[in-house]
């Protein structure tokens, strides 16, 4: 009504107008008025649908727990070994007499290296030699004095029973004449002669048992002359050795099977014994290294250590393999923690025939911590954290597409999958991501 009133206001201002011009202008006007009329009339109805939309279901992606082994494992750096290395040094000191080996060299265990020159201890030897003869022959003669001094004491066991038998012959001689005597059969002068003879017979005797007595302590004076050269023979003999394992020293061999690594001496140099000389100023002649088997040493984080043991199964790569992947299993553990980095370390054993693992060669190992079958995984994209330490929680679609939020429980992660170890049987359908975007009973169109 308010439109048609304008309307006729324009018109009765148009009959005050004259001519073609006035007609034009009212015309102007009154569409200038009804168009924005006719926009708001078609407005209206599509106001009105807008007003209840129609809601599309949320489409989503679903996976299946799988059942899979789990393998929980650490990859660490590694460096290659060699299986045993030894710095070998100068036992005795002179001028290095000859060389056997360079860098690079294959030896056999014993094998000779080197040759120091040592004049001085040869003489030592020859001159202990002579001292070692002397004092053999100082048992010898000891020897001897203990025959002599055992036949000195049979000697002297032997006069002192004569003289026992000639102080009883006497004895019963006397007392036969001192009967005699006092029957009146013969003089009181042929008793005097007898009892003088029992008196020499057992000042005899007396003599005879010192002389024993004298005898015996010979043969223990010359058993301990005897003795004492032998203990000094030995003690000869002992230095002798010494002195033979002296020179020895002099020459330096391998004392394993490998190759030599560092070589430091030439021909004439004056070579220090290794005591003689201080911490600073010694250095090793050769670096001998086995390395037909290495030992490859790797320090394994504190969370890990605790499921480390020997036997555990081990893979090591590096460059110089060429891609080429070496299997084996911890051979043997530290059991300590180094406490400025808080790692154990672990050593792989790997036999090295061919020599392509070299000492100091850097790679990567993984080692197989724990291994589990028959596991429930699912994708980490599929876990949803609850907020404030709740549980954690997946979103379940089922069989009439609504979707169920159900807690669970996680174990072992690797970043890419992570085992459930309650909380599913494994034949539901789980939604993968759509974090925070679903809710419960909500309909939702799983992606085929």
């Amino acid at each position: 009504m308010r439109n048609i009133r304008v309307c006729s206001s324009l018109e009765s201002a148009a009959h005050n107008e004259s001519g073609a011009f006035a007609q034009a202008s009212l015309a102007l006007r009154a569409g200038l008025v009804i168009l924005p009329a006719l926009v708001f009339a078609a407005w209206l109805p599509s106001a009105s649908a807008q007003g209840n939309p129609t809601v599309e279901p949320v489409t989503v992606k679903t996976t299946q727990p799988q059942k899979v082994t789990l393998q929980r494992s650490t990859t660490q750096p590694g460096t290659v070994c060699a299986f045993f290395e030894a710095e070998l040094y100068a036992k005795v000191g002179g001028y290095l007499k000859k060389l056997y080996v360079d860098i690079g060299d294959q030896v056999e265990q014993g094998q000779k290296l080197a040759e120091i020159d040592v004049p001085e201890l040869l003489k030592a030897c020859e001159r202990q030699e002579a001292e070692v003869a002397r004092l053999q022959s100082e048992k010898v003669r000891c020897d001897a004095a203990i025959e002599v001094a055992k036949a000195r004491l049979e000697q002297a066991q032997a006069g002192v029973k004569e003289a026992e038998a000639r102080v009883a012959a006497d004895r019963s001689e006397h007392q036969r004449i001192q009967q005699l005597v006092e029957s009146g059969a013969v003089t009181q002068r042929l008793r005097d002669e007898t009892l003088n003879r029992l008196q020499a017979s057992e000042a005899a005797l007396s003599s005879q048992k010192a002389n024993l007595n004298v005898a015996q302590a010979e043969i223990k004076m010359a058993q301990a002359t005897a003795e004492t050269a032998q203990a000094a023979e030995k003690v000869g003999e002992k230095q002798l050795e010494e002195l033979g394992i002296s020179i020895g020293y002099a020459t330096l061999r391998a004392p394993f099977r490998g190759v030599v690594t560092h070589r430091t001496v030439d021909p004439g140099d004056f070579v220090q014994a290794a005591q003689a000389s201080s911490g600073a100023g010694r250095k090793a002649l050769f670096t001998i290294a086995q390395i037909d088997k290495v030992r490859v040493q790797v320090a394994i984080p504190q969370r890990d250590v605790g499921l480390a043991g020997v036997g555990d199964k081990a893979q090591f790569k590096h460059d110089a393999l060429h891609g080429k992947v070496l299997e084996g299993a911890i051979s043997r553990l530290s059991k300590s923690l180094d406490p400025v980095t808080r790692t154990m370390m672990v050593e792989v054993d790997f036999p090295n025939p061919d020599g392509e693992m070299l000492p100091g060669l850097f790679g990567q190992m993984t080692i197989v911590l724990e291994e589990s079958s028959d596991r429930l995984v699912l994708p980490a994209a599929c876990i949803h954290n609850a907020e404030k330490g709740g549980e954690c929680h997946v979103y379940v679609v089922d069989a009439g597409s609504k979707v169920h939020q159900v807690p669970v429980t996680t174990g072992f992660d690797d970043g890419r999958q992570i085992e459930i170890t309650a909380g599913l049987r494994g034949n539901e359908q789980v939604v993968m991501g759509m974090l925070g975007r679903l809710s419960p009973n909500q309909t939702v169109k799983v992606l085929r």
